[in-house]
């Protein structure tokens, strides 16, 4: 009689553990899926902050050279 309880018990409870672990495993795919996972989140701010960054670097640079294209354009010397 305690055999039969102990392998139900045991087998209850592989039961609950597999059912727990899809269920788990389901709500971390639809949040990823969804992008609301905080990890990610960083890490594609992360990834923003730098392309935003590239960019202000990039415009300066520009600002720069257009400057000194009208001053060539106008004659000035460098």
């Amino acid at each position: 009689m305690g055999s039969a309880v102990l392998i139900i018990a045991i087998i209850s409870g592989s039961i609950m553990v597999i059912t727990l672990g899809c269920v788990w495993m389901g709500i971390s795919y639809v949040k990823k899926r969804d992008g609301l996972t905080k990890g990610a989140s960083q890490r594609e701010m992360a990834a923003l902050q730098q392309q935003v960054n590239d960019v202000q670097q990039e415009i300066t640079v520009l600002k720069k050279e257009v400057k000194r294209l009208i001053r060539i354009a106008k004659g000035e010397s460098e």
